[in-house]
């Protein structure tokens, strides 16, 4: 026997062999398949956009499992925590699809809990920044071409 029939007869250890499977399987949570309702058009230069109102973004966080209520959403208006949104009918305020997942998403990604202070974290800052971007591209004079 040589050193080569050694190598094949031992039992070398394979990834598709070790390998745990069942940490790849992706479990959905309810924010993954959040869709928002009640939404009314909103006109914008020659299209509708849709906008939903502002209990849509606090039943967006509610899902997220980091619940906010529509009072502390509009105070965090009021203060400066999220930038105030263009889209208003009446004194209604109204947020986009792109804009509700933006801000959950980033509560998210900040850490923010339902017992963490907003102020104790990065949010504001960087809700304002992604939100400037998101409204320059839902408020550009053209719809981008396809």
């Amino acid at each position: 026997m040589n050193s080569l029939d050694i190598t094949l007869t031992t039992s070398i250890p394979s990834a598709q062999f070790d390998f745990d499977h069942t940490d790849l399987t992706f479990r959905a949570t309810e924010w993954d398949t959040y869709r928002p309702e009640h939404g009314k058009p909103f006109p914008q230069h020659d299209r509708h956009m849709t906008v939903y109102p502002l209990k849509e973004l606090s039943r967006a966080f509610s899902i997220a499992g980091i619940p906010r209520s529509q009072q502390q959403l509009i105070k965090w208006e009021t203060d400066g925590v999220l930038p105030p949104t263009p889209f208003t009918l009446g004194r209604k305020r109204y947020y986009s699809e792109n804009q509700i997942r933006t801000i959950v998403d980033i509560a998210l990604e900040c850490g923010l809990r339902p017992r963490t202070h907003v102020k104790k974290t990065g949010f504001s800052e960087l809700v304002h920044k992604e939100l400037s971007y998101i409204l320059q591209l839902e408020l550009a004079d053209e719809q981008p071409q396809a």
